[in-house]
């Protein structure tokens, strides 16, 4: 006959003192987190837009090819040091001269010398214009022809003004009427040209060239020029 006293295998043992059975045993051994994902917490970023970095790198390489040709430009310029050619005033007269009733009538014949000063460039003169002027005021213009000067060259132009029954301020007329009578008068004379430099096939930029004659006298009787030459101011 079975022992009573034995517990029964299969069933729980119950603590005499009618406490529960010690929970198990839990092991103290840690094991890391292995997470094979380089991003454990935030997804893949985007792939990256190819286009910025392309123009980025051909904007790079333009500014270092402008960078080199105005480096290269500099160089020539200052080895062939161009300069601003020489103006004077060789002769003027003036003819058929009246000045009344606030209207002004004459006709001026001047001829310029031009001076290049370059050794190594030619200049090309191209659209020039001149005009006369008392002091301030405008009397009349003309235009001269288109030339090409070479290095270390000196030309002679002509240039011939006329102005017919043109209307001027009284005040204008009392001057000029006023210079006459003491004996001279003067007269101031202006060049606006479209020049360029030239260097064998290599032409440089084009600029305006102004050319300023200032206080070139007449004698009030004969018209003829005073003095020698007259220089003239460039710039």
């Amino acid at each position: 006959m079975q022992d009573s006293s034995r517990p029964v295998t299969g069933y729980p043992v119950h603590n005499v003192n009618g406490c529960g059975p010690p929970p198990p045993a839990t092991s103290t051994t840690a094991y890391p987190n292995v997470n094979p994902s380089p991003y454990p917490y935030y997804p893949a970023p985007p792939p990256q837009n190819p286009r910025p970095t392309f123009f980025r790198r051909l904007f790079v390489a333009f500014a270092l090819l402008l960078i080199i040709f105005g480096t290269i430009l500099l160089i020539f310029w200052l080895v062939l040091r161009p300069h601003l050619p020489d103006f004077s005033i060789q002769s003027i007269s003036l003819s058929n001269f009246n000045a009344s009733n606030q209207r002004v009538n004459g006709t001026w014949n001047v001829q310029f010398q031009v001076s290049n000063p370059n050794k190594k460039l030619s200049i090309y003169y191209g659209d020039i214009v001149s005009s006369v002027f008392h002091k301030d005021d405008f009397l009349t213009e003309t235009r001269i022809g288109p030339f090409v000067q070479g290095t270390r060259e000196v030309n002679s132009v002509e240039a011939s003004y006329s102005v017919v029954d043109s209307f001027v301020e009284g005040k204008v007329v009392d001057a000029m009427n006023g210079e006459r009578s003491r004996g001279e008068i003067k007269f101031n004379i202006k060049v606006v040209a479209d020049v360029a430099f030239r260097y064998g096939g290599w032409r440089g930029r084009r600029r305006i060239l102004r050319v300023w004659c200032d206080d070139v006298a007449l004698t009030g009787s004969s018209g003829k020029m005073t003095g020698g030459s007259k220089k003239c101011s460039v710039d």
